[in-house]
């Protein structure tokens, strides 16, 4: 009697064994499968390389910048003047269409500036925050293991 007791306790600590084996296999899995989504949804990063000091003192930088560009686009919107419909003689009007496609062309480069700098602003935000979620290595770990 006592070695059919022993043979039955062998048989379920097999198939402890193997249930472990399996939920750690699917548990790597699904952490594999949710490290890859999560590398798909953040894209390629171009400050990856950068330290979290050398991220903070660049966006730092680029900010301060954005002020000034900001000051830019709206000085040259200021400056924008509309057109008369007739400036009198051909020569006015020549020159009047030179002033306001210059004016033109300042505003849209002031305004692709703003807006460059408010991407790479973006950009670091966007690196500071994945580095700030990284930090986390077990607790990441943990809910890689148990999302589904």
């Amino acid at each position: 009697m006592r070695a059919n007791h022993f043979h039955q306790s062998g048989r379920a600590t097999g198939s402890v064994l193997l249930l472990l084996v399996m939920l750690s296999g699917a548990g790597a899995w699904n952490d594999h499968r949710n490290l890859q989504t999560e590398a798909e949804a953040e894209g390629p990063r171009l400050f990856e390389s950068y330290s979290i000091d050398d991220l903070t003192t660049l966006r730092d930088a680029y900010q301060s910048e954005l002020s000034g560009a900001r000051a830019k686009f709206v000085d040259a919107k200021r400056q924008r003047r509309r057109p008369k419909a007739n400036a009198g003689s051909i020569s006015r009007n020549i020159d009047q269409f030179a002033q306001t496609t210059q004016a033109s062309a300042r505003i849209r480069k002031a305004a692709s500036d703003v807006a460059e700098r408010e991407g790479k602003i973006a950009e670091l935000e966007r690196e500071l925050k994945v580095r700030s979620r990284l930090g986390h290595g077990l607790v990441q770990h943990m809910k890689r293991l148990t999302t589904i």
